[in-house]
């Protein structure tokens, strides 16, 4: 177990390494989109496997779901956390345990990981795969926005203008944001979730340079966009274009995982909203 745990660790610094290329980058992006609720560690092992993958689960989980994984098929190796539970008074030496009263407080503690392998839907027989309707974007409008605004946290203000041409921005101090009101509905979008990974990710007392916070924004922005459907083929992640060496790679590893929970984080707010669609105008 420990030289296939070893083998994806090492698969993982590999495709970390491959990342700090912008393209490669981008791919990546796009394909996390689908994979929001993974880890980044994982679902950058299942991108170096199999960058084809769509949806993935588990041997039997496709069973559950009235599928089978066909025969000769290769899995897709992935980490699993392991976790050992603990009493709160446990392991402390040189204290006197209490009177037990029965109900101490038990903690789930992590120990390691272990190897695990999940099957793309595309390796798999079976029931169909039920889909859901997402609104579709037409001449620019769609009903995310109106739903983006109801799931945000914070307080939302359009304006005329901003300084310096800037067509939003997160304000720390009274954690609200403020978008261009006369930016296309789509773009507004886009914007609002920008914002949006800003007061997530971001304070006054948890502020990175300037490039990394742009970096992890945007990439949250780009997970999020694609995964509803936008069209992004303007985004640039310019920020990691001359990034290299073994600090470069820790702290895209810091920023993948960053980027990932504040996405899934957006998304699965965004789930609970109810979706409006707008006529093309």
């Amino acid at each position: 177990m420990n030289e296939k745990v070893n083998e994806a660790l090492e698969r993982l610094e590999q495709g970390i390494a491959s990342l700090l290329d912008t393209e490669q980058w981008k791919r990546y992006l796009m394909f996390q989109s689908r994979f929001h609720s993974y880890s980044f560690h994982n679902t950058l092992l299942i991108f170096v496997q199999k960058p084809d993958a769509t949806m993935v689960a588990g041997f039997h989980r496709w069973k559950e779901l009235g599928r089978f994984v066909r025969k000769g098929e290769r899995g897709i190796s992935i980490l699993a956390p392991m976790f050992r539970t603990k009493c709160d008074d446990e392991g402390m030496s040189g204290i006197e345990p209490q009177p037990s009263s029965g109900e101490e407080e038990k903690r789930q503690i992590l120990y390691g990981f272990r190897p695990v392998y999940v099957f793309d839907v595309a390796q798999t027989d079976g029931e169909p795969i039920p889909t859901v309707d997402v609104p579709t974007i037409m001449n620019g409008h769609t009903g995310w926005y109106e739903s983006l605004c109801r799931a945000c946290p914070f307080p939302l203000r359009e304006v005329p203008e901003m300084e310096g041409g800037a067509l939003g921005t997160f304000h720390h101090r009274s954690r609200s944001i403020e978008i261009v009101e006369t930016l296309p509905e789509a773009q507004k979008a886009k914007v609002l979730i920008h914002e949006w990974a800003h007061g997530l990710l971001h304070s006054l007392a948890d502020r990175p340079n300037r490039e990394t916070r742009e970096l992890e924004a945007e990439s949250t922005a780009f997970v999020v966009a694609s995964a509803l459907g936008f069209d992004t083929a303007d985004y640039s992640f310019g920020y990691i274009v001359g990034w290299s060496g073994e600090e470069a790679i820790q702290t895209l590893k810091a920023c993948g995982t960053r980027i990932q929970k504040s996405a899934d984080t957006i998304l699965s707010a965004l789930q609970l909203q109810p979706q409006v669609k707008k006529e093309a105008v």
